[in-house]
């Protein structure tokens, strides 16, 4: 699929377009890491029917696992907004996800008019059971790399996460191209350096998706 005809990967993300180029330093990490999170998707896929998890459930639980971590209360509204839900259907997959026993409901300690959202230790617990397997494969790779490539991955990975963030509200809000490139600039075919397909992100500890109710 060609990238410059807005086509998207076999996995559902977009392939690398807009000004970038073949040429670019740095355009072979890109598909690499498109690599690794087609894989890391293709995994959550297998493994979330086994849980009787939905796409959207997984997103939602996500967010919300995400959230308590940080210590910042979320909401129905929240969960509707980061996963471009309605009103409907971001009720539907509370609901499915408290029946299930991996939500809960509660009163937001800092504004007790609010109810907030919480993972449950079963959400958390299904959450480990789900991505044992892949935890296992990563951090054997990971046991193998020195400690100056761990800085690195430590560094940058948060800076890359940052980047795809930053991309997702320019499109958005229909933002001018990148700065330094051109409108309409030369596109690349939507495949990597040895022909393969590009993918999108996933964060493991909990389960991982994109499709609205399924």
């Amino acid at each position: 699929m060609q990238a410059d005809e807005g086509t998207i990967s076999g996995s559902g993300a977009p392939a690398p377009a807009g000004g970038a180029r073949r040429g670019d330093r740095g355009f072979d990490v890109l598909f690499l890491l498109q690599l690794f999170s087609t894989e890391a998707e293709r995994y959550a896929d297998q493994v979330r029917r086994g849980f009787g998890l939905a796409h959207k459930d997984v997103h939602a639980l996500n967010e919300v696992m995400q959230a308590n971590r940080a210590g910042r209360p979320v909401r129905a509204g929240d969960i509707a907004r980061r996963l471009v839900l309605s009103g409907s259907a971001t009720t539907t997959v509370i609901k499915r996800l408290v029946a299930a026993g991996h939500l809960v409901r509660a009163v937001d300690p800092h504004d007790r008019r609010e109810v907030s959202l919480r993972a449950t230790e079963h959400a958390y617990r299904s959450g480990r059971q789900m991505f044992a397997a892949m935890t296992e494969e990563l951090m054997a790779v990971l046991d193998d790399c020195t400690d100056e490539e761990l800085e690195v991955l430590r560094r940058r990975l948060p800076q890359l996460t940052d980047a795809v963030g930053r991309a997702g509200r320019r499109a958005a809000q229909g933002a001018d191209p990148a700065p330094g490139r051109k409108a309409g600039a030369q596109a690349v075919p939507g495949e990597g350096p040895e022909g393969r397909p590009g993918g999108a992100a996933q964060d493991p500890e909990a389960p991982g998706g994109d499709e609205e109710g399924n």
